[in-house]
């Protein structure tokens, strides 16, 4: 139901824009529209061969990094099986057959032909960090001194050790660890190593252990010259490549790619990220090489090519508007004119017409205005003439229900009465009645001056003090210079009495009558500080006097707010009348608008009095 509501508030919300807007937008849509099918189209196209192209450069490139490690690796393996085949390295692993745990320093005798023999494997080859035969004995031999490896004990413990002696001969890859021998316990390699046995008794003499620097994985991973992230793992998940701090996935994590078939790639998202991942896994070594790209850097020539095409249907909008603006101005002219001359009917100019200047369908609705107007204005006259006669016999019939002539001897009698018998207030109160009465029966004008009804007020006043005494107090604030200002008979009273019937009958207050000059206007407000109006009250009177309902009170049946406020319209037109306002306990007030209008000025009002 909701959403119901908002979308009918929606179109109407689109149908009440204006025309040229309208053709604005709709050429605007137009364009986005077209542009927004086009440039989908090409953008999946493009989106779709762009990540082809790189899946398919990322697993040959994966490919390429294993075939070359695998390169190393051969030539590691030939390598370690050199001690096989010199009798005299043989010869000095049978020597430290016994394990000790305190081992003498190998003789010169020893340590020479080791230190020659392992030389020769490590020529020219900086890739390798060092070479080392660890005897039974705990006896380390290797090409680096003594300041770098310790060659008297090593530990038989370790977890790559009984690794390397599981493998029983068979060569084996070590990931990436922090050997115990080494003096700077930090440095990290990973290794080839193979359990040398005594070819002619199979017994085992010792290990060989090649450690290599991860430079090796850096410079062939450098070549490739890819912004991805690379990560490299032994058979059984151990990283090679890179180090444990650089990483940002688990090996726990490459345990579920397991499932994976080789050379294939897939979508996932790591820390928030998305990313592409290429996996490749060695036959030979069982090496598994992962690389990592993010979807923005894949995407980075799309996101470009759509930042373009955003920025084209940006431009194209605004052309369509400027083009828009300038093609919809002599269409929408025509329709421009009419609205114009519609407002001014609206605010009470009957005299407008519409100057035709086509005969297409807006010229049709001109003419058709401009019978409407015409019929429009001579029924408002007769309309106006109509009430104008209904108000006055209204007003005639009351004045005639009495004679004039019979009441006023009969108030003065009652008056010379009063004061023969001393009786002052009755003499004033008499008196007052008397001017009201005169007042209200003369016929002879129906415009009168503005001092001329404060004077009827004044009276009216005078008779409502007898009944309510001091409770009842009034004050005008008038300027002198809106004293002969010419406004209908009989419309303040209305407004006095309705302040004393609904707002100071019970308690009592002040009723003020300000008048002055604003704006070229005639302002006249009555206010008091009486009990005041409800909100609801206040809202309903307001929709009755601009409806022009009569309303009455249960209390009072005279001229009502709603009468004053038409009379107004009628003489002077719909610019001028009554607003209310008011609140409870803070009073109500009632302010009047009319013209400017003295006699002797020649309006019509003025001449028919």
């Amino acid at each position: 139901m909701e959403i119901q509501i908002i979308k009918q508030s929606f179109q109407n919300y689109l149908l009440s824009l204006p025309y040229r807007v309208k053709l604005m937008l709709v050429f605007s849509l137009l364009i986005l529209l077209t542009a927004s099918i086009l440039g989908s189209i090409t953008y999946y196209q493009f989106a779709k061969s762009s990540q082809k192209r790189t899946e398919e450069y990322q697993i040959q490139l994966a490919n390429q990094i294993n075939q070359n490690i695998n390169r190393y690796l051969r030539e590691m393996q030939i390598i370690s099986l050199s001690p096989l085949y010199d009798q005299q390295i043989l010869d000095i692993l049978i020597n430290h057959q016994t394990p000790s745990e305190s081992t003498s320093f190998p003789p010169a005798s020893e340590r020479l032909p080791m230190w020659r023999f392992i030389s020769s494997l490590i020529h020219m080859r900086n890739e390798i960090k060092g070479i080392h035969i660890l005897a039974n004995d705990g006896t380390i031999f290797s090409n680096l001194d003594s300041n770098t490896v310790m060659l008297r004990v090593f530990e038989r413990n370790n977890k790559w050790i009984k690794e390397i002696e599981r493998a029983d001969g068979e060569w084996v890859l070590l990931p990436l660890h922090q050997p115990n021998y080494y003096l700077k316990k930090e440095t990290a390699v990973f290794s080839v190593a193979r359990l040398i046995r005594d070819p002619s008794t199979y017994d085992p003499l010792g290990i060989i252990k090649i450690d290599l620097k991860q430079e090796l994985i850096e410079e062939i991973v450098g070549n490739t010259n890819s912004s991805s992230q690379i990560f490299i793992v032994d058979q059984n998940n151990q990283f090679i490549y890179p180090n444990k701090e650089e990483k940002i996935i688990e090996s726990s994590f490459i345990s579920e790619l397991e499932g994976i078939q080789v050379k294939n790639y897939t979508n996932i998202p790591i820390n928030g990220r998305d990313y592409m991942m290429v996996y490749n896994e060695s036959d030979y070594s069982g090496m598994k090489t992962v690389m990592l790209t993010p979807r923005s850097i894949v995407f980075s020539e799309v996101n470009r090519l759509r930042r373009m095409m955003v920025a084209v249907v940006v431009v194209g909008i605004v052309i369509s508007f400027l083009l828009g603006f300038i093609l919809s101005k002599p269409l929408v002219q025509s329709i421009h004119k009419l609205r114009k001359a519609m407002d001014k009917v609206q605010r009470g100019y009957l005299s407008q017409r519409v100057e035709i200047t086509s005969n297409d369908e807006i010229g049709q609705l001109g003419k058709g205005f401009n019978h409407m107007i015409s019929e429009i204005d001579r029924l408002v006259s007769e309309v106006y003439k109509t009430s104008l006669r209904e108000k006055d016999a209204e007003i005639r019939a009351l004045q005639s229900q009495m004679n004039p002539h019979f009441l006023y001897n009969t108030l003065e009698s009652i008056n010379m009465l009063a004061i023969t018998k001393g009786n002052l207030e009755v003499s004033d109160m008499v008196t007052s009645l008397g001017k009201l009465l005169r007042y209200t029966i003369d016929n002879s004008a129906k415009i009168v001056m503005l001092k001329e009804e404060l004077s009827f007020i004044q009276s009216y006043i005078a008779i409502q003090r007898v009944r309510m005494g001091d409770k009842l107090q009034y004050r005008e604030e008038i300027d002198p210079q809106v004293n002969d200002v010419l406004l209908p008979k009989l419309v303040l009273q209305p407004l006095v009495e309705n302040a004393i019937v609904h707002g100071l009958s019970i308690q009592g207050g002040l009723i003020s009558i300000k008048g002055k000059s604003e704006n070229g206007l005639l302002t006249i407000k009555v206010e008091d500080n009486g009990k005041g109006i409800t909100p609801e009250r206040l809202a309903e009177l307001k929709r009755f006097i601009e409806s022009q309902q009569h309303t009455a009170s249960d209390k009072h049946s005279g001229i009502a707010l709603s009468n004053v406020h038409e009379r107004i319209r009628l003489l002077y037109g719909n610019q001028f009348g009554i607003e209310i306002e008011g609140g409870e306990e803070s009073g109500f007030s009632v302010k009047l608008t009319l013209p400017l209008e003295r006699r002797g000025e020649g309006n019509k009002r003025d001449s028919s009095r």
